[in-house]
């Protein structure tokens, strides 16, 4: 990839201003990305088992992908929604284990690649950068924590919460409200959530008549957000 070449011009400024490499040198910004690569994966594509050999770390540059596994009664667990920006598969890359999740395209996506020879070195050179790793390890933590939380709780008050967490992590406030920026299936929703396609179904219903979120097709928006926290806090504690 040479140093003026149009992929090289194209990834630099997405990677500086979307990620954790923002704060690299520009000489050390373009070795990662000379020797990275980038690669496209249809709507459906899984991108990596769990299990398999974890030697890189993902930076999605389009699309979202979801990060799910299968618990012991074959059902899917999703464990967080990705968008452009976000990064995964960053685990494995740094303990040199084996990938702990599946990760799946759930639209068309494009994907820039860092394998850990390169990253590993670059965040000891770079302890900037490497705190900034850490910070996203403990978010998603975190949110892992908050669904553990959320799973205990009853329907209506995880669906709430769901909602508010994913408006957190992947809405767009506008006039009519926070829309979240991810068109999921209820059954991915309900494999979130940790509930059935039929329960996501009622639940978004109930929240719909409330008035707090709208619904279009697979799109939903959070009219009300103090609305649909207030619902989230009052189940909460029922």
């Amino acid at each position: 990839m040479g140093t003026h070449s149009p992929l090289l011009d194209r990834i630099r400024p997405f990677l500086r201003n979307n990620t954790f490499f923002g704060g690299l040198p520009d000489v050390a910004l373009d070795h990662l990305i000379r020797r990275g690569h980038t690669k496209k994966y249809p709507r459906g594509t899984i991108i990596y088992r769990r299990g398999e050999l974890g030697d890189s770390l993902m930076v999605l540059l389009s699309g979202r992908i979801k990060i799910t596994n299968t618990n012991a009664d074959a059902r899917e667990v999703v464990l967080n929604f990705l968008g452009e920006g976000d990064i995964n598969g960053e685990i494995a890359a740094l303990d040199g284990n084996e990938r702990t999740a599946d990760a799946v395209a759930l639209e068309d996506c494009e994907v820039f690649t860092v394998y850990a020879r390169d990253l590993v070195p670059m965040l000891v050179e770079h302890p900037q950068a490497m705190l900034e790793i850490i910070q996203i390890l403990c978010q998603k933590l975190r949110a892992a924590s908050a669904i553990i939380e959320d799973s205990t709780l009853e329907m209506r008050a995880r669906t709430a919460r769901g909602l508010l967490r994913l408006c957190r992590q992947h809405g767009r406030t506008g006039r009519e409200g926070v829309r979240l920026q991810l068109s999921v299936s209820q059954r991915e929703l309900g494999a979130y959530l940790g509930i059935s396609r039929a329960n996501v179904s009622r639940q978004l219903g109930r929240l719909k008549d409330a008035n707090v979120i709208r619904i279009a097709g697979t799109q939903i928006t959070v009219m009300d957000e103090e609305g649909l926290a207030a619902i989230a806090a009052a189940s909460s504690k029922d």
